[in-house]
């Protein structure tokens, strides 16, 4: 070991030479990178859709295949949308734009589909030579285009289970003032002077009424609730939506600093290398002469 550590000492400057050339690249590289350097990140939840009826999940669709995502995210279309919501040149964006997949059970996969355990969440991160704000914006623009992409199935869905608890509402208000009515009849006939069988023969169509509107309020009642907790699970369940907002920050100096450090680890791993390999070729001519 004293031997090679002798060998490598001999042509030392070889060793600063990688060293520093090591270093030197990797802080030009992130000098002309790290103007205004930074990141933001989305997280999106792809919701999971379940059948019309709501009996099982809708386990073949769009949404079960990230790759699917990934590439929507990356589209030309998409990509051109954010950068103008956010002021940057779309065509610089794309190149700083990245997007991971990852299942719920939480083993990362970058574009792998996932397998079991629902839908996939999708990362959004926009990292560049941009302020705060703008890589925000970019990667809050580029998750909503794939919410609503996403959402189409539900959105729907969703608006059509409005609709519906929305007609049974209004449904049940008609009962409950049938009741009222037929309640308020029954009672003027009760504290009338009319004769026993008159106010029997009288209150017969009202006692009639309040039967057919207690049938069919509870009906409507389970109806109802069936249709309010469908239309919950659609929207935080079944819908996409966001997991976190991006929030833009500078690129950590820390980062840049690891960067330098294990520049010059490499720098002085090659340089040793280098510097025994010259010191055994120029000892071959040393051992011939002798």
């Amino acid at each position: 070991m004293t031997e090679y550590f002798r060998r490598a000492m001999r042509r030392w400057y070889v060793i600063v030479l990688s060293v520093v050339a090591a270093v030197a690249l990797v802080f030009l590289h992130g000098v002309s990178g790290a103007t205004k350097q930074a990141a933001a990140t989305a997280s999106v939840y792809l919701g999971q859709p379940f059948t019309p009826g709501g009996a099982s999940v809708l386990t073949t669709t769009p949404l079960s295949n990230p790759q699917i995502s990934i590439q929507y995210v990356l589209a030309p279309q998409q990509i051109a949308k954010a950068a103008a919501a956010a002021g940057i040149d779309h065509g610089s964006l794309r190149k700083h734009v990245s997007v991971l997949s990852s299942s719920p059970a939480g083993s990362g996969a970058a574009g792998k589909a996932s397998t079991g355990g629902g839908p996939p969440t999708i990362s959004i991160n926009v990292e560049g030579p941009w302020t705060r704000a703008k890589v925000q914006t970019a990667a809050n623009s580029l998750a909503h285009s794939l919410i609503d992409y996403a959402n189409r199935y539900t959105t729907m869905k969703t608006n059509l289970i409005s609709g519906r608890v929305k007609t049974e509402q209004a449904e049940m208000r008609v009962l409950q003032e049938v009741q009222k009515r037929a309640h308020a009849n029954l009672q003027s006939i009760d504290s009338s002077s009319a004769a026993p069988l008159d106010k029997v023969a009288a209150s017969s169509p009202f006692v009639s009424d309040l039967s057919s509107a207690a049938d069919q309020i509870g009906t409507l009642t389970l109806n109802l609730t069936n249709d309010q907790v469908a239309l919950v699970a659609a929207r935080d369940i079944e819908s996409s939506q966001f997991i976190s907002h991006a929030v833009g920050h500078q690129v950590s100096a820390a980062t840049r600093r690891s960067s330098l450090i294990i520049a010059a680890m490499v720098g002085l791993i090659v340089g040793i290398g280098l510097a025994l390999a010259w010191e055994a070729l120029s000892a071959r001519p040393r051992r011939a002469q002798a």
